[in-house]
């Protein structure tokens, strides 16, 4: 094993979420900022949420992250790596979602370079140190990735619905 291999296999697992969050601000900041109309651009005659719902959904879905992140350590460990493991497969969806949609639409979807070159990875590096660190079997946290995937959508209607809620 080489001196990189050596130093990205000693992070400890509460860095790796710490970064993992950071991914999802930047991400989430992105697409905030470019994705509606990005949308509005593809598809002008669907009803898209408007830039400030889409913001404030952003924001609760990177305070939902945080809160992953932050809470339950280590008095919910066990939880606390299941939530984990959801979080970075819910990630690891959006990030293949935003490039796949870049190479259905020919063009580069907000999101796509950040996912592919910072979520997408940052995820796969959280979901090996849960197993690394014996939180999670591999098998538990392909799992619990699992169900991250399969939420993604659910996640983002409620959060968009609750901003449509919010704002009103």
């Amino acid at each position: 094993m080489g001196w990189a291999g050596l130093a990205v296999k000693r992070v400890e697992l509460s860095l790796r979420a710490t970064m993992l969050f950071v991914a999802v601000l930047l991400q989430n900041a992105e697409a905030t900022l470019y994705l509606p109309g990005w949308l509005m651009a593809q598809r002008p005659d669907f009803a898209w949420p408007g830039p400030a719902q889409y913001a404030v959904a952003a924001i609760l879905m990177t305070l939902a992250a945080a809160g992953v992140v932050i809470l339950g350590k280590p008095r919910f460990a066990g939880a606390h790596g299941w939530a984990l493991a959801i979080l970075a497969g819910a990630l690891l969806m959006s990030a293949a979602g935003h490039v796949l949609m870049s190479v259905a639409t020919l063009g580069v979807m907000p999101g796509a370079v950040t996912g592919a070159v910072l979520l997408g990875p940052v995820a796969i590096w959280v979901l090996a140190g849960l197993v690394e660190e014996r939180r999670l079997s591999g098998r538990g946290a392909a799992i619990a990735a699992g169900i991250g995937v399969a939420g993604v959508p659910f996640a983002w209607g409620a959060a968009l619905r609750l901003a449509d809620w919010l704002m009103a």
